[in-house]
């Protein structure tokens, strides 16, 4: 319960601050998350969050090109990263969400840094 509480408000941080212009801390952020991003999310999403990862071949869906996150509906970036880590983003009909649940073995902290680190690559 805790966790969630912890997570939805982290949500509400993130999605608030989505216009605020890059400061020095967010700076710091978007470095870190640039980082935890190589770490987690390159071997599907790739290098370049392009959804060319290494594994891509091995996996039964495409990963999302994660620079175009923007260009896609009415979703925020952050609130479209938030719900994939949760395991609770959308996927095409007949389509299964086969992007393992995150949410449990991430901290708030480095959620929210992948999360302005994505926003800072936005196309």
């Amino acid at each position: 319960m805790k966790r969630h509480i912890l997570f939805l408000a982290l949500a509400t941080a993130v999605i608030g601050n989505s216009s605020v212009l890059a400061s020095p801390d967010q700076d710091e952020a978007i470095k870190k998350g640039k980082e935890h991003f190589k770490i987690f999310c390159t071997n599907c999403h790739g290098v370049n969050a392009d959804g060319r990862g290494p594994l891509v071949e091995t996996l039964k869906i495409t990963p999302s090109d994660l620079t175009a996150l923007k260009q896609t509906g009415d979703t925020c970036v952050a609130e479209r990263v938030l719900k994939a880590v949760a395991g609770k983003h959308d996927v095409a009909a007949g389509q299964k969400k086969n992007m393992p649940n995150f949410s449990h073995n991430l901290e708030s902290i480095t959620i929210y840094e992948i999360v302005q680190y994505l926003k800072s690559i936005q196309k």
